[in-house]
């Protein structure tokens, strides 16, 4: 079983955190009061702050929110609160313009922004950033998403995101855009300590943050958490547990500052894979028969150790409460310099060992075997079966009996479900990243900024053996099923069906390097304009080795001597073409693929601000940005040729376009930005379930619109909403799909955020929203427009302690966000992930100075 979060890390860093206590400014942080109880001049500042900020997420230095020519938006710590959210991505989904996408849980979550598709898993075309760095290089490397290996806590003073514009230019690989998580650094001294759990559901988290002066020059910030329990659906078992602590150190120095970054993540969460939901009409979903898929899973207690094999056909054992396991070790630094008169310097750097594995049930239907009875699916598996010398079996009446629990041996005739057992191991996704920039500031108010951005991005991946079994459709504990044919034959032997479906060994390296220019200029007193260019250079190298599907050695699985049984027999025949047996995997008797290219693109970007007063600016750009293709290039045939080198099919970069014209206007009151903008992308992509691949363009116009107004005595209004026309525009594999709304594709997403603050209570509401939409590209199966009600209420007991409720989902929404199937009729079963239903949590907080 995977060592939960190291104890000892998170205790060296509570002492570290509590030791600077007597250091710290004596002075309790003012972000957590209640913008009622702050001075009035506090309250003013903190109505600005939001509008003129720095951007300082990829975008040219100096300039504020209110006079960058980007779509920029950011919130703190007290505005996630209000979001009531249950992983990183609910936090990200109050974005203007973002679709995350939480279904999967703590991890593996898909996120795109303003009409870019949501083709498959990850966020291909928006890194994810730390402190200005990416968490990696891409977004959406095969169960290596980004989001799996960062946790939101009170160690981020904010989240920022950048989209579109000048994104393709001051980052790589991130044409849509940036969403940024932004350390605090203790420049405000005070900290907090808290704790939460689920009131519904079985989970206990500590929060915790520290930050101060340590002299007049240094200060420090300590924050974190640790968390153990069941997670916010049933599965049997404790699925969440770990922890996070993330600590800084800034010396201020006569010309800049240094600042010194560690962080150390091992958590691991159980996350959701589709599995069997109803269709009750075209639009409209909810549980099948002992099973709700929004607040239940097909993990189990019965089914956590599983017997299996790694890449290469070695026995392991594999820990099914690991789920997504993310150990990061991260280093880093910032230096920020004036280096001459007006001239500064500003790199950052960063090193990160990142592991573990991914490992997880996939409700699979190799065709004929998809959920239904356990009796039709006895008599599917044994039309199908063929022994080791091609003799069919004797399929006269099949037999079905529970293989492991409380009641092993009693016939069963529910619900069943082929289980293809997600399993990888990561062996090494770490990476090395450098971000240097020299800016030299003219009095004329031109800005030169020259930067060159290196990156070497590991993807070492096993994916190991992929058994299949055949269980139980159970939301309360999913047992093994055992079959057997007319003559008590076993065609699935205690509830595994075949030990190896598929091995895949990935061994790939990804270096970048990317010289940048940016000019800015001053026309005049009133407009701003910047234009700049990128170049990105990726050199690929390393090796595929792969085997599918079925094993091709016997081996003897249950250690009796023999070679027996469909499950043992590489050369039998289980159904859909695979047999039994183990893959031993080598370049023999599999296929290998040899990565070695270099691919080039160059990005530009050009905008303007007209700054029309103090709280009015207009503004413009155009960009054209790339998305240099990773891993998944290697799963779509004819892009490789077999020395490694790209093909006439690829240039190793899918790029985008981006037209944006909008408006900011900001008052202490009242704040509204809107921005149009046009979307052109190509997408070369690889989806892991179906198998399916594809090389696409897509368009998309739509508006952005994000407003808050304060309407005085303690009730403001904030939100934000999204206006996409969507289309297929190109499609080489499958022109039929041309002129077809993108899968997931909603015309309109929103949030809108009701608070009232009165005396020593916050309360207020979280109202998510989407029109409807298609969940596969045929444009046939949809989910209903639907409305997520989150709800929070504080309680402010003192200036340092206060008491929180939150509730998610009030109203059991049950909503969709994928479905491995395209079309569907009433009352019959498909594969998908719905969001999480109705789950509350409390949170105990104290500030203290």
């Amino acid at each position: 079983m995977h060592t939960t979060f190291n104890k000892s890390a998170l205790g060296i860093a509570v002492l570290l955190g509590l030791s600077g206590a007597a250091l710290a400014q004596d002075s309790l942080p003012q972000e957590n009061l209640p913008q009622e109880n702050l001075p009035q001049e506090a309250q003013e500042k903190k109505a600005k702050e939001t509008y003129e900020q720095i951007v300082v997420t990829a975008s040219p230095a100096g300039v504020s929110a209110q006079e960058a020519s980007v779509s920029v938006s950011s919130f703190n710590e007290e505005e996630v609160m209000k979001l009531a959210p249950r992983s990183t991505a609910e936090v990200f989904r109050a974005l203007p313009g973002i679709r995350a996408e939480s279904s999967g849980g703590g991890g593996n979550a898909n996120i795109t922004i303003r009409g870019i598709p949501l083709a498959t898993g990850g966020s291909k075309f928006m890194q994810i950033h730390e402190d200005g760095l990416p968490v990696l290089e891409y977004g959406d490397i095969n169960f290596g998403n980004a989001d799996n290996f960062l946790r939101y806590d009170w160690s981020v003073e904010r989240v920022e995101s950048v989209r579109g514009g000048s994104a393709s230019t001051f980052a790589s690989n991130s044409p849509g855009g940036v969403i940024n998580m932004i350390s605090a650094t203790g420049e405000q001294g005070g900290g907090a300590i808290g704790t939460s759990f689920g009131l519904d559901y079985e989970e206990f988290r500590l929060d915790f943050a520290y930050g101060g002066e340590i002299n007049d020059d240094l200060y420090f910030h300590i924050g974190g958490f640790a968390r153990g329990g069941e997670g916010v659906r049933d599965t049997g078992y404790n699925g969440d547990q770990g922890g996070q602590v993330k600590i800084n150190f800034t010396q201020l120095l006569d010309n800049g500052h240094l600042r010194f970054y560690f962080k150390h993540l091992d958590d691991r969460v159980t996350t959701y894979l589709p599995a069997p939901v109803m269709v009750k009409g075209n639009g409209s979903y909810g549980a099948v028969d002992n099973f709700d898929a929004s607040s239940q899973t097909l993990h189990s207690a019965y089914t956590t150790n599983v017997s299996t094999f790694d890449s290469f056909g070695n026995p392991v054992n594999r820990d099914l409460t690991d789920g997504i396991e993310s150990e990061v070790t991260s280093f880093g630094f910032e230096a920020d310099l004036e280096v001459a008169e007006d001239l500064y310097l500003l790199n950052k750097f960063r090193t990160s060992d990142v592991g573990g594995g991914f490992v997880s049930p996939f409700t699979d239907t190799f065709g004929a075997y998809g959920p239904q009875s356990a009796s039709s699916m006895a008599t599917a598996i044994c039309a199908s079966a063929l022994d080791g010398d091609g003799n069919a079996f004797n399929c006269d009446s099949t037999s079905v009996t529970l293989a492991n629990g409380p009641n092993a041996g009693d016939e069963y005739n529910g619900l069943a479900f082929l289980n293809l057992l997600f399993d990888t191991t990561y062996n090494d996704l770490g990476n090395m990243i450098n971000d240097l920039s020299l800016r030299k500031e003219y009095d004329n108010g031109v800005t030169l900024t020259a930067g060159y951005y290196y990156s070497k991005q590991d993807i070492a991946i096993s994916w190991n053996s992929w058994n299949t079994f055949i269980q139980t459709v159970d939301g309360t504990n999913s047992q093994y099923l055992h079959i057997e044919d007319a003559d008590g034959t076993a065609l699935v032997d205690q509830g595994l069906w075949a030990p190896s479906f598929l091995s895949w060994e990935w061994d790939l390296n990804y270096t970048t390097t990317a010289p940048y220019i940016n000019v800015g200029f001053e026309v005049g007193d009133n407009w701003l304009f910047d234009v700049s260019a990128r170049r990105d250079t990726v050199q690929a190298n390393g090796e595929l080795i792969n085997s599918c599907c079925g094993g091709n050695t016997d081996v003897d699985i249950n250690g009796d001597g023999i070679i027996s049984g469909n499950t043992e027999d590489a050369s039998a025949s289980n159904g859909f073409g695979f047999g039994g047996g183990a893959i031993r995997l080598n370049r023999a008797n599999g296929t290998s693929q040899i990565v070695d290219y270099e691919a080039s693109n160059t990005s530009f970007s050009l905008g303007g601000s007209y700054l029309y007063s103090d709280s009015v600016t207009f503004f413009g750009r155009y960009s054209e940005g790339g998305r240099a293709l990773a891993d998944r290039l290697l799963q779509i045939a004819g892009t490789l040729n077999a020395d490694g080198s790209l093909t006439s099919t690829t240039s190793g970069f899918d790029e985008t376009e981006q037209l944006e014209f909008g408006i900011k206007y900001g008052t202490q009151d009242f704040r509204f930005n809107a921005t149009l903008f046009n979307t052109v992308t190509q997408d070369t992509q690889a989806e892991v379930t179906s198998g399916l691949t594809f090389i696409r363009e897509y368009e998309a116009t739509g508006l952005e619109l994000e407003s808050k107004y304060d309407f005085g005595n303690g009730f403001t209004v904030s939100g934000n909403a999204t206006w996409t026309d969507a289309e297929i525009s190109e499609d080489k594999f499958n022109p039929a799909l041309v002129g077809k709304t993108p899968r997931r594709q909603a015309d309109f997403i929103y949030t809108v955020i009701p608070q009232y603050d009165f005396e020593n209570f916050s309360i207020g509401a979280s109202l998510q929203g989407s029109t409807e939409y298609y969940v596969q590209d045929s444009n046939e199966l949809k989910q209903d427009a639907y409305v997520v009600a989150n709800l929070f209420a504080t309680w402010y007991v003192s200036d340092q302690f206060s008491v929180s409720l939150n509730v998610n989902n009030a109203t059991d929404e049950f909503v969709i966000t994928e479905s491995e199937e395209s079309a569907a009729s009433a009352g019959d079963i498909i594969r998908a992930r719905p969001i999480s239903g109705r789950t509350s949590s409390i949170q105990l907080k104290y500030a203290f100075y």
